[in-house]
């Protein structure tokens, strides 16, 4: 093995945990599965913000978005950047004689943050064209020599979008029956939910396609006996009731990291993105940057059960610029508690949820539910929500005024306030002013 440690890491837009790695009875993710026979599958691993471009830079920085400052979207009128102060994975690797290569999606701004090497968003065809990613890919190998590196893809697919309607050289599709795929108890069992469906589970097979002509392209080039591969997704699956929700059906997402040499673990740590950065510095050797709020995973990667990770925080506060629904969260094993900070606003969908077919027909049909949530529900939150997530994983039943739960919520209560003023929420100071207790000192 040389000297150096490299990373690659496969992020898809989107995704859930479907594979059939993670138990789906229907889907089919071959590529997936054989390197989860070499993997450490994450169970409880979340993102912070179920939003694109924050989640991306929540990534790659390593803060929280209401830190960071990307709080939502960074293309078009939507705008949101990073602040030029943060660091970032490409910024303090190639400071330390990296190469740092972007491939497909980014979704993230500015350049001065995001430095890289070797830029190369534009594949031919685009990031669902998967092996024109994986040849982009053999190019950045072949031009970095034996140099150390950290190469960063972004696939579009499972992305709700038009992709299942184009062709892609060297791809053979894998279809699905609506009649036949699963609908997730968050949903209505309806006809145009299960078209949107099986669209979404075709996306998912051509993304597994990805990951392994990514991988194979990693092995033909002499990198994989010195280098993590990570393979996740920015947040949850395009539906309502995931994507941009304070629920674990937005935030829950697949993660499996493979080092070489390395056997099958199953960790139940609950961990959230936040990891990601600190993770990758310390595998690489290179001291990560002042201030990061979470720690590396690599001393749980061998770990089936992880003693001390118990409990993992969420902020969400923008989706595009139009979606404002702040929310701070805090995950732990049996509980988790959400604290909705603007109650009084109707929830926003994103404008690729708005105009589904799923959403469609329940306004349409007027649905009062959706699956096991009620829809009213789902639209008009509590400031303050307490759910058993082992009784009830669906969060249907908010227990927040359960007189036997009242110590449960004020233990979290208070370790979700110390968690804000800890990593400088702006909106502290939001809810001061609305009269909230518990946030004296205020944030800078």
């Amino acid at each position: 093995m040389a000297d150096h440690k490299n990373v690659l890491l496969l992020i898809a837009d989107d995704w859930s945990r479907l594979a059939g790695c993670y138990g789906s009875p229907a889907i089919q993710t071959p590529h997936l599965d054989e390197l989860a026979r070499r993997a450490t599958r994450f169970t409880n691993a979340f993102c912070t913000t179920p939003s694109c471009a924050a989640s991306r830079a929540n990534i790659l920085t390593g803060h929280y978005s209401h830190t960071h400052g990307q709080y939502g979207h960074s293309h078009s009128v939507h705008n949101f950047h990073t602040a030029v102060s943060m660091p970032s994975i490409p910024k303090t690797l190639t400071q330390a004689g990296f190469a740092a290569g972007i491939i497909g999606k980014l979704h993230v701004q500015p350049e001065s943050v995001y430095p890289w090497t070797h830029d190369l968003q534009n594949v031919p065809g685009g990031p669902r064209n998967v092996p024109k990613m994986a040849e982009t890919a053999a190019r950045f190998f072949a031009d970095i020599g034996e140099r150390p590196f950290y190469l960063h893809m972004g696939f579009t697919d499972p992305h709700r979008d038009f992709g299942n309607r184009q062709t892609y050289e060297g791809v053979e599709e894998t279809r699905y029956d609506p009649a036949e795929v699963p609908v997730p108890d968050f949903l209505p069992d309806h006809p145009d939910v299960r078209a949107e469906l099986a669209e979404y589970y075709q996306s998912i097979s051509r993304l597994d396609l990805g990951f392994g002509l990514a991988i194979r392209a990693l092995e033909e080039a002499g990198r994989a006996d010195d280098t993590m591969i990570i393979v996740m997704s920015d947040h949850g699956m395009p539906f309502p009731g995931a994507k941009a929700s304070s629920f674990d059906s937005g935030h829950r997402c697949p993660l499996l990291i493979s080092r070489p040499e390395a056997a099958e673990v199953i960790c139940d740590a609950l961990v959230n993105w936040s990891s990601i950065a600190p993770t990758v510095f310390d595998w690489c050797s290179v001291e990560a940057p002042e201030g990061l709020p979470e720690r590396s995973l690599l001393p749980v990667l061998d770990e089936g059960h992880a003693l001390d990770w118990n409990e993992t925080f969420f902020s969400h506060t923008f989706h595009e610029v139009t979606n404002y629904y702040p929310y701070r969260a805090l995950r732990a094993r049996k509980y988790k508690y959400v604290r909705n900070l603007c109650p009084e606003l109707t929830r926003p969908l994103p404008s690729d949820l708005w105009m589904s077919p799923t959403w469609k027909a329940v306004e349409r049909e007027d649905m009062e539910m959706m699956g096991r949530r009620p829809t009213r529900e789902f639209l008009h939150q509590r400031g303050e929500a307490l759910f058993d997530v082992e009784a009830d994983p669906v969060e249907s039943t908010n227990l927040i005024d359960d007189p036997a739960l009242q110590e449960v919520a004020a233990e979290m209560r208070t370790k979700g306030r110390r968690f804000r003023m800890e990593t400088g929420d702006p909106w502290v100071l939001a809810s001061r002013q609305m009269g909230e207790e518990g946030l004296e000192g205020g944030v800078s």
